[in-house]
């Protein structure tokens, strides 16, 4: 890169930071994800908005190609392999055993039917979807795995701050998204390995994905026999926090190259290493918060700043095609988690309670679609739907799970 290029690209990041501290700020003062107001920065800094109000200066200051825009996409991308590993270390498998039948039915049930639904709904509407016959099975199934993913650290934080985190209908749900995000996450990558444009073409699809489950397998496997002691071997030989951070990041990084190399994404390398250093993270916590404050305050406004401002969402706005994509995001989750909940024995209420909560997709949801459409597995339209659907759920899950979980509180306290 030149001087004026790294000018250029100070200035752009400072201006995405920016943008995301101030709009995420007025987001939250409105009560709604802060995703919300760094997503609309980047409407307003994109050719959605200055590109249409003054195109020589957003082409100077946020070229659409370039190294400007290839350094601010590893940026991004680097800094949100370290915050999906934080994301990662929420899931347990441990938890998810000892919530036992209940959890099992809620997640599962409520898993496999956004998972229909979003499938069905290609075939069914292929034309508001936008999709042919050739391919249209790779697109049903991505829509199948988003539409049944859940938003496990939005979730997490509604909880916490209604203070239900540790409560059992708590418990139950957050469970319930460790199957959601296990299968979500799954299903995207058959889809990468064996539909994407880039998926590997060595080998046949069945050894490209025995080859990756084999690699996921050995990284949770050594998340529970060799990382445990290497961290502890960090912390009490090099300095600490710093040592512990460092092997941390490098984990994270080791674990997405494999996943890339094996035509998956590297999200999901660095997803599945987080959910490997789980036990390490419950008894040496302090690392761990450092990476995900630094990479939620750092990275994450960066990503999503800069994910809507390489898309033009008027040019890839679709009402009907919005419409469609979140009714049934609404109707198979909702449903889906009220109809295992009740095979499960959770009251009505209660039942309903824990489908409006797991109905978030949050930021999961808007990284799985980006990855998508970088991949080349979606268009601009659907995916302009898919994060505005992800945004729609999220913002609807917490006055919905409050409203209904404290009439619910109220019933079993007279009970």
């Amino acid at each position: 890169m030149t001087q004026a290029d790294w000018t250029v690209l100070s200035l752009h990041l400072a201006a995405l930071l920016a943008a995301a501290i101030a709009l995420g700020a007025v987001a939250r003062r409105l009560g709604i994800p802060a995703v919300v107001g760094e997503i609309a920065g980047g409407l307003l800094l994109g050719p959605t908005l200055l590109g249409r109000l003054a195109p020589e200066f957003s082409a100077w200051l946020f070229p659409p190609a370039g190294p400007v825009a290839s350094a601010r996409g590893a940026i991004a991308r680097v800094g949100m392999l370290f915050f999906i590993v934080t994301i990662g270390l929420d899931i347990s498998l441990a938890e998810l055993r000892r919530s036992g039948r209940r959890a099992l039915f809620v997640g599962s049930v409520g898993t496999f039917v956004p998972l229909l639904l979003g499938f069905v709904m290609c075939y069914v509407f292929p034309d508001v979807i936008g999709v042919t016959s050739k391919d249209r099975f790779a697109t049903a199934l991505f829509m199948g795995s988003l539409l049944s993913l859940s938003a496990n650290p939005v979730i997490a934080r509604i909880l916490m701050d209604m203070g239900l985190f540790k409560s059992e209908i708590g418990r139950t749900i957050m469970a319930a998204t460790l199957v959601d995000d296990l299968v979500g996450w799954g299903l995207f990558a058959v889809i990468l390995a064996e539909c994407a444009p880039q998926a590997s073409a060595t080998g046949s699809g069945v050894a490209v994905l025995g080859a990756a489950a084999a690699f996921l397998g050995a990284v949770v496997l050594a998340g529970r026999f060799v990382l445990p002691a290497a961290l502890r071997w960090a912390r009490e030989r090099l300095p600490y926090p710093a040592g512990s951070i460092s092997c941390v990041l490098a984990l994270a990084l080791v674990a997405a190259a494999g996943s890339e190399w094996l035509g998956l994404h590297s999200f999901l390398g660095a997803f599945v290493m987080g959910i490997a250093l789980a036990g390490v993270y419950e008894r040496q916590p302090e690392p761990f918060a450092i990476i995900g404050e630094f990479a939620y305050a750092a990275f994450t406004p960066i990503f999503f700043v800069s994910m809507a401002i390489s898309a033009d969402f008027v040019a890839g706005f679709d009402p009907w095609l919005v419409a469609l994509v979140t009714a049934v995001a609404f109707l198979g989750k909702i449903l889906g988690v009220y109809a295992g909940g009740r095979i499960a024995g959770l009251p009505s209420r209660q039942a309903l309670a824990v489908g409006c909560g797991l109905n978030a997709r949050g930021i999961l949801g808007i990284v799985m679609a980006a990855a998508a459409h970088e991949a080349g597995l979606i268009d601009l339209r659907l995916f302009v739907a898919c994060v505005l659907m992800c945004v729609i759920t999220t913002m609807a899950a917490g006055p919905a799970l409050g409203l209904l979980v404290g009439r619910a509180a109220d019933g079993v306290s007279s009970r």
